[in-house]
């Protein structure tokens, strides 16, 4: 390799980590302290469980839509460029809002704005990295990194400001998405796609629907952690910082394994991963669901690893290996609808009442999705074969 193409390569790797910085860094804020946000704007548990499972819902219809017509015109990079840009003027809006109806109405339009960038800049990355040799692992991590910086570093700033704080964070984080978006690549597929719905094609396979139900439960057992996890840890009187450590601890144990065995991870049949993230599942929730002491906490977080990060290697993996690269994008999207719309909304929607009646038991309604998903994923690693792919 001639060193030119060595310097494209290595500044296509660059570029694609900022990607996932610049997404994560919104993540980091949005994710543990959003639900502190709404809390602190007099809305009770099952409001702030509608808020947060709308976006997962409005994706549902988003995703599909945007995706197809990418996967049509191999054009990803304009349609992110304006999704951010909706996005951050939509956060800014939150900060004068003050009525239930008005927080709902942004938060649909949240939901269309920033849930297609992850498949359309995900799509990108698998392409390049498929082109290049680049380590998707080595890639996705900066992502993750980036979370557990925005989740503590927000933590101690807003122990020293205060919870209005939480939105000009996330606004930051949502310029610095935009400005990296508008430096990606932009590959074109190689054929044009035949005339259809990609979508029909891939909910036509038997396998891809295992498959989704493996990466759907695998998704849906997170509601109650993603929702209301920062909310419960306060309640019982963590402070901002500890409720950091938690989620940066869990991050920084899915890094690792990003960085050292993402690679290794290429080898192993996806209902295999599948299995493991849920068993760590299994285990995880239990224990949230059981206790509150600081240290059991701190010592399952690092499962992590294996209930996000081992599943998301197994989500990527079969797309790639699985999906032909015409529907990619669809693929993607479809994934990413269904398993974080749908199923991690309508998770995250039940756990809202379930947590104001029975707080952190709520978790052991996770384990059964954990559960639940280990069947699938043994179901998909009979059924699925290496090197057969969906026919289009």
């Amino acid at each position: 390799m001639t060193r030119p193409a060595n310097a494209t390569r290595r500044q296509t790797a660059i570029i694609l980590a900022l990607f996932f910085v610049g997404l994560f860094l919104i993540q980091g804020v949005f994710l543990p302290y959003w639900p502190v946000w709404l809390k602190g704007h007099g809305l009770s548990g099952g409001e702030i469980g509608i808020l947060l499972s709308l976006p997962n819902w409005i994706r549902i219809f988003a995703d599909p839509l945007i995706a197809q017509q990418a996967d049509r015109s191999g054009n990803r990079k304009t349609p992110m460029i304006i999704l951010a840009g909706i996005y951050i003027l939509t956060i800014i809006a939150f900060s004068f809002a003050d009525q239930f109806w008005f927080l709902l109405g942004l938060s649909a339009i949240i939901g269309f704005t920033y849930a297609p960038l992850l498949p359309l800049g995900t799509t990108i990355t698998v392409h390049e990295c498929k082109q290049r040799d680049l380590d998707y692992g080595r890639i996705r991590l900066w992502g993750s990194l980036a979370f557990i910086a925005a989740s503590y570093g927000a933590g101690w700033v807003l122990d020293a400001t205060g919870n209005d704080a939480i939105i000009w964070m996330i606004c930051a984080a949502g310029i610095v998405n935009f400005a990296i978006i508008t430096q990606m690549p932009n590959p074109q597929t190689d054929r044009p796609l035949r005339s259809g719905s990609s979508i029909l094609y891939l909910i036509k396979s038997p396998v891809f629907l295992i498959y989704l139900g493996c990466i759907c439960f695998s998704q849906a057992s997170h509601g109650t952690y993603y929702g209301f996890a920062s909310v419960h840890w306060e309640n019982v009187g963590f402070s901002h910082d500890q409720i950091g450590l938690f989620w940066s601890t869990g991050v920084m144990a899915e890094i690792v394994l990003f960085a050292l065995a993402g690679k290794y991870m290429r080898s192993y049949h996806p209902g295999l991963l599948f299995a493991i993230g849920a068993i760590g599942g299994i285990v995880r929730w239990t224990v949230l669901g059981m206790t509150d002491n600081f240290w059991l906490i701190l010592l399952v977080q690092p499962l992590h690893a294996l209930t996000f990060g081992i599943a998301h290697l197994g989500a990527i993996g079969f797309i790639a290996r699985a999906v032909p690269a015409q529907i990619a994008t669809s693929a993607q999207s479809l994934m990413a609808t269904l398993s974080m719309g749908l199923f991690l909304g309508g998770s995250i929607w039940m756990s809202g009442p379930l947590f104001e009646h029975f707080g952190s038991q709520t978790y052991f309604l996770m384990v059964i999705f954990a559960a639940i998903s280990l069947f699938f994923s043994l179901w998909l690693r009979r059924r699925w074969q290496e090197g057969n792919t969906i026919p289009i």
